[in-house]
């Protein structure tokens, strides 16, 4: 798999062709290089947070004089008489000259120098002697946006730091440093990394090129537990066996590896909980998933030609935020799979136990996920074959209990046959007993989105929760309707009620919150009850691959709740 950013039609098999393309394209606009380093930020911006935010870029400049060196304590200076004024009593001064800091606990002294930049941590030791086995002592963090020395020194600024520390090192993050001609730098760099235990590594390299090598000796960082790789070349595993017993996630961004160097990586990850892929192109690859451990598997805006979970007994969550052509996703086994979305019913072509779903089709036992809760899609309601597979997945799926729906902007005309369809369709499995939760992304008001509306909220029984979000607006429910822009002549008017659908909008927006289809406080708990919520989209990287946001695609704006009824035939 040689992965690399981007998308299109293109394939592409080495970064010598990515580069000889982004050459001919600089022929009408800007260079190769100019449209690789506009990638880099964005793929800086999906990491995790910085562990200590970097320094105000003005206040860091103005102090990077030898003689400004930050003080913990009071002097004479500090109390002496104005040069202008009367002379100023010590007593009355807040301090009194005494290093109280530096008898702090060893334990909150570390605290303190944890927190502070790595410049300004380094500077620490100048202090007194008590500092210096202070800084020795604390667990090493390194980000290269706190150094300020030039891209030919930054590499070797960064090797220095590393190597005057002792260790342990727990963090080091390196986002903005070229390592072109700094081979042998970065290979000590490594090699001291894994030297002395490095905890959490983020490593990219600022192109070009982009092709890389990446050190073998990062195959040896076994105290890694969380690992994020960008613009290189993977180490090849079959010359080098990787040692990530204690890796819990793993992010490879626009870098080259094998497809047999990933599944290395899977077998001797034993504990690896996360791994992510982001801006890869497509280049005649196959992903297979081969865990035993893995709980998250992210695609974001990758070419991979074939998805495979092969073996995946505790995967959670299967996501993607695909680009490019269409390509199989393969489910083999992954029986605690709970969270699948985004598919996108253009790109992806899904398989459940050996059978290729298919619109329409009779959905049999074999080609179900009874595990699945939460399902996030992409339709193009204008395309009967989307429209026909949505209403197939659905089968797929018997309880289901959140459902995401996102409308993509139709290029041609409302479907002829689709309001004839909703209206002959029955119910399924998910529908008549487990589906509490639908969340319309982009509602754009048209007959064929409201339609299918409709049919949700006439077969789903169980259903407590409605989120809309607008595709233009903000205001998804007015007192005149259920949604602004809806389409067709279901709407409901101010205290009436819409025979296609079975709701009548009652007194709102009503405040509280909505949690697993509870009631907002101060509400009813009918079953005859439904609340309509302004949905905000959050679907970023992050919150994809974090297991504590219980929904990654959006949240509901409690701010905004409408109560509707269900009218009962």
């Amino acid at each position: 798999m040689d992965a690399a950013g981007g998308g299109g039609e293109e394939v592409f098999v080495t970064y010598a062709q990515i580069g000889a393309y982004f050459s001919l394209l600089a022929l009408e606009g800007p260079s190769a290089q100019d449209r690789i380093d506009r990638i880099v930020p964005y793929l800086i911006s999906l990491l995790p947070p910085p562990f200590v935010p970097a320094p105000d870029a003005d206040a860091d400049e103005s102090s990077d004089s030898d003689d400004d060196h930050f003080s913990l304590t009071s002097s004479d200076d500090d109390i002496a008489a104005p040069a202008d004024g009367p002379a100023v009593d010590p007593a009355a001064q807040d301090g009194d000259g005494q290093d109280h800091i530096s008898r702090l606990p060893d334990d909150l002294l570390s605290n303190i120098v944890s927190c502070l930049p790595t410049n300004e941590a380094a500077r620490t030791m100048v202090l007194s002697t008590r500092w210096r086995s202070v800084w020795a002592a604390t667990p090493l963090l390194v980000d290269d946006t706190h150094l300020r020395a030039a891209d030919r020194h930054a590499v070797r600024a960064l090797s220095r730091c590393v190597a005057a520390h002792p260790g342990p090192v727990r963090a080091v993050r390196v986002t903005h440093t070229s390592f072109h001609r700094q081979e042998y730098a970065l290979e000590r760099l490594v090699a001291s990394l894994a030297a002395k235990n490095v905890q959490d590594l983020i490593l990219f390299n600022r192109p070009w090129p982009l092709d890389m090598p990446l050190p073998d000796d990062i195959l040896s960082c076994g105290s890694l537990t969380r690992l994020y790789i960008g613009f290189w070349r993977f180490p090849d595993t079959a010359a080098h066996q990787p040692a990530f017993p204690n890796l819990h996630e793993l992010g490879l961004f626009h870098s080259i590896i094998e497809d047999r160097d990933v599944d290395a990586l899977l077998a001797h990850c034993s504990k690896l909980r996360i791994l992510s892929f982001a801006m890869a192109y497509s280049c005649g690859s196959r992903l297979r998933i081969r865990s035993s451990s893995l709980r998250v598997m992210m695609e974001w805006r990758c070419g991979f030609n074939e998805i495979i979970v092969e073996d995946a007994p505790c995967l959670e969550r299967l996501l993607f935020h695909s680009i490019s052509d269409r390509r199989p996703v393969r489910i083999v086994n992954a029986p605690r799979l709970e969270v699948l979305g985004f598919l996108d019913l253009q790109i992806h072509a899904l398989e459940i136990g050996g059978i290729v779903i298919r619109a329409g089709m009779n959905v049999r036992a074999r080609a179900m996920l009874p595990s699945l809760k939460m399902l996030a899609v992409k339709v193009r309601f204008s395309h009967d074959m989307e429209v026909k597979m949505l209403d197939t997945l659905l089968r797929c799926f018997p309880r289901l209990e959140t459902l995401h729906v996102m409308s993509i902007r139709p290029s041609s005309p409302d479907s002829v046959g689709c309001a004839e369809f909703w209206k002959s369709l029955g119910s399924c499995d998910c529908l008549e007993s487990h589906l509490k939760t639908f969340v319309f992304h982009r509602y754009q008001g048209l007959d064929c989105e409201y339609l299918f509306l409709c049919y949700i909220l006439k077969k789903a029984k169980v259903l407590k929760t409605l989120g809309i979000d607008c595709a233009d607006s903000d205001d998804v429910v007015v007192e005149g309707g259920p949604m602004s822009g809806s389409a067709g002549e279901g709407n409901v008017s101010s205290g009436g009620s819409s025979g296609s659908d079975g709701v009548v909008m009652e007194e709102g927006p009503v405040s509280g919150s909505v949690g697993e289809g509870n009631a907002p406080s101060g509400g009813s708990s009918g079953s005859n009850i439904i609340y309509v919520y302004v949905a905000s989209p959050c679907w970023t990287f992050q919150n994809a691959i974090d297991l504590s946001v219980e929904d990654p695609f959006c949240v509901l704006r409690h701010d905004k709740c409408w109560i509707a009824s269900r009218v009962m035939a």
